[in-house]
């Protein structure tokens, strides 16, 4: 899976937000609020093809996590972007 590209996350008034516009004439904009960590990822995987199990590992090496707390956090995380339809 990889991002969808030309996304990106801003800035807005001090908080990190990705900000998906929906079609003209219905209302289907979202907006993803980022925490440090999800946001961490998304620049870190950016522009790269990437597994869940990849994501976990990335966290399973920054922070002192499970392997399972891991998997859990990295299949939110994709789950998250998923459903916003973030990831191709």
């Amino acid at each position: 899976m990889q991002i969808k590209k030309g996304l990106e996350i801003r800035n807005i008034a001090g908080e990190k937000v990705l900000i998906m516009q929906g079609r003209i004439g219905m209302d289907m904009t979202k907006v993803v609020s980022f925490n440090p960590t999800a946001e961490w990822l998304w620049d870190t995987l950016y522009d790269r093809e990437f597994s869940l199990e990849d994501v976990g590992s990335l966290l399973a090496g920054r922070f002192q996590v499970t392997a399972e707390e891991a998997e859990a956090g990295a299949k939110n995380w994709v789950d998250q972007l998923k459903q916003c339809n973030a990831i191709e």
